[in-house]
């Protein structure tokens, strides 16, 4: 065995949906959608070394975050041992940033930066494809991080299609105010309600690729902002509901991201001052709120 390096520390981004149209249940259980995602500049810090101890070790600066097996990290070491075919072993530290349960992809973005920090370290035996392949296998969220540019993500999740390059730079560098309430949605009840309500609750294939195809003549962010579960989860919680409300009335572009509990807002060309905002979602959600200015990268 032999590695570039003994240590490697990546950042571990969260990232947004623009648009999550969620279309029905697939015959494999999981749900087909429709979706474009970007990565932000904000995230986690993610180190990870070589182990000599014969077993895999997760450390994490929140508490509150499980760091057993259930930890997708863990799992997504089990599965790179597996396809290198290696008795290697890591310890991994991380610096968590991005909340649990706020549709940010957090623990997703954290499995695939594993993935990439360990083939890092010995030496990129696996080829991006066979990163892909083990990523789908982690969940729905983890093959867009391991190329995370903004892409048109299909099927479960699982096929990612970068943008054209005129569309990524439309959306490089566009900044964004990330706000969230002081709890977490849970996504399994977030889908079993999708379940429940269907088939209103779901949008088909054709409407959300009509959407994605203004975006893509039109250039104009505002044409892409969907999300299937955001009145799902705001009828649930109201005082979400309140603020995204307010935020529109007021000439604010924003969304709920994945299935909650957090939402976005486009500062470009806001009506309200990033200030403003602050004040209104403190407002509602008192000191406790999540509020973070960040960009798309």
């Amino acid at each position: 065995m032999s590695s570039v390096s003994d240590c490697i520390e990546l950042i571990s981004p969260a990232k947004v949906n623009l648009m999550l149209s969620i279309h029905g249940p697939r015959v494999d259980g999981f749900h087909a959608l429709t979706s474009v995602v970007v990565a932000l500049d904000f995230g986690d810090r993610l180190m990870v070394r070589l182990s000599s101890n014969g077993e895999d070790e997760l450390r994490c600066s929140d508490s509150s975050v499980p760091t057993g097996i259930e930890n997708l990290v863990l799992q997504a070491a089990a599965l790179f041992r597996e396809a290198v075919e290696q008795d290697v072993y890591f310890e991994f530290d991380l610096d968590k940033l991005i909340p649990m349960g706020a549709g940010l992809g957090g623990g997703s973005s954290n499995a695939s930066t594993a993935l990439l920090a360990m083939n890092s370290l010995m030496n990129e035996q696996l080829s991006k494809e066979t990163l892909l392949k083990l990523a789908a296998q982690l969940g729905s969220d983890c093959p867009f991080f391991i190329d995370p540019r903004p892409s048109l993500v299909r099927g479960r999740g699982e096929i990612v299609e970068p943008l054209e390059s005129a569309l990524i730079e439309v959306l490089r560098g566009q900044p964004l105010a990330l706000f969230r309430p002081d709890f977490a949605v849970n996504t399994a009840w977030a889908y079993g309600r999708l379940r429940e309500r269907a088939p209103q609750s779901y949008e088909s294939e054709a409407e959300a690729l009509a959407r994605f195809s203004a975006f893509e003549q039109t250039q104009e962010l505002g044409m892409l902002l969907f999300n299937t579960f955001e009145p799902i989860v705001a009828g649930k919680y109201i005082s979400l509901d309140c603020a995204l409300t307010e935020f529109r009335e007021k000439g604010v572009r924003c969304l709920m991201s994945g299935s909650g509990s957090c939402c976005f807002a486009i500062l470009k060309e806001s009506a309200l001052s990033s200030s403003h905002m602050h004040e209104i979602c403190r407002n509602a959600w008192c000191e406790s709120v999540f509020w973070v200015v960040t960009t798309i990268t």
